[in-house]
């Protein structure tokens, strides 16, 4: 499976009651009753296209929402906001970790993001709209994003608490290869996500510290809850990061100790015959004046001499609890 196609451009009005505007309707409403969203792909050219006859949208805005690469940040104007937010691909086929860019130009009256890729958070927008229970100004919009980002994040590390409980549950049974690879692969998860959370979280406190005219307190009041979300998933990530630490040197540490138990095993069986194999070594030399040479019983009495030395050690390690 693939990633849902992402058309070049989406426009919606928002009719500020939670809603859309039937398409009908859009030419009867007056200005300041609807609220536009428009979503594109900037990897269009038609979607660029548009964007560059839209005069209220300079070139630095224009420049951040049409950029290959971005980091979270947040930037304010008199006539309009500017951010670029992360969430994680949980399309079919993509690594989580692979995060998406979603970019946003906003103004009282007007919304524009941009994405290359399907967001099942703007899909939960969408949705919202469609059911008569979205956002009814951009103040709200922010919000519901910001709200459904970190959901998508605090879902995807319970995946991950859940598969590192799976490999302490088995940690016994797991070959060397398939556990580093493992947990190589939930290590560099959480540091590539940790990479974009970290600036994102920056990006909400000067969000959430900004004096903009459409953003109303219980607005702000949710953008905090969600911040305070964020700041505990980096704390989960470190939490996750020290437990991929603590399993890696358990594993480390079990490997080691049935090593040393087998070489301690060999230890004590080189103990035992290392007195044996000199009487053998000693009795087989090819020379002459070797007792017993005559006598037809000396082979079986060398036999019991070294079944009674193996017995004794035995005994003298048993009696010193060296195993």
């Amino acid at each position: 499976m693939t990633e849902k196609y992402h058309p070049p451009i989406i426009s919606l009005h928002l009719n500020r009651k939670g809603g859309l505007v039937s398409p009908d309707s859009i030419d009867t409403m007056q200005s300041g009753e609807t609220l536009t969203w428009h979503h594109i792909n900037y990897t269009s050219q038609i979607a660029k296209d548009w964007l560059d006859q839209e005069p209220r949208v300079n070139e630095v805005a224009q420049d951040i929402l049409l950029r290959a690469e971005t980091r979270p940040r947040f930037y304010m104007e008199d006539s309009f906001m500017l951010m670029c937010l992360r969430g994680v691909n949980l399309n079919p086929g993509s690594q989580p970790e692979d995060m998406i860019s979603i970019r946003l130009w906003i103004t009282e009256d007007t919304i524009i993001s941009s994405c290359n890729r399907h967001s099942w958070s703007i899909s939960d927008i969408k949705q919202a709209l469609e059911q008569g229970a979205g956002p009814k100004t951009s103040g709200e919009f922010i919000s519901l994003l910001v709200e459904r980002l970190a959901i998508r994040v605090e879902e995807f590390f319970e995946e991950i608490d859940v598969n590192l409980d799976k490999q302490e549950d088995t940690l016994v049974g797991m070959g060397f290869d398939e556990f580093y690879a493992q947990i190589s692969h939930l290590r560099r998860q959480s540091a590539t996500i940790k990479r974009y959370l970290t600036p994102q979280k920056d990006a909400l406190e000067k969000l959430y510290r900004s004096q903009s005219p459409f953003i109303t307190r219980q607005d702000l009041d949710n953008i905090r809850d969600d911040l305070d979300k964020f700041t505990r998933l980096l704390e989960d990530i470190e939490l996750t990061r020290e437990r991929t630490i603590v399993l890696q040197e358990e594993y480390l540490a079990r490997i080691a100790h049935q090593q040393n138990s087998r070489l301690y095993v060999l230890a004590i069986i080189s103990a035992i015959f290392l007195p044996l194999t000199f009487l053998t070594g000693m009795f087989g030399m090819n020379v002459a004046g070797l007792p017993g040479l005559e006598q037809e019983n000396a082979f079986i009495y060398v036999s019991i001499f070294c079944i009674v030395i193996a017995v004794a050690l035995l005994a003298w390690f048993k009696y010193k609890k060296w195993y």
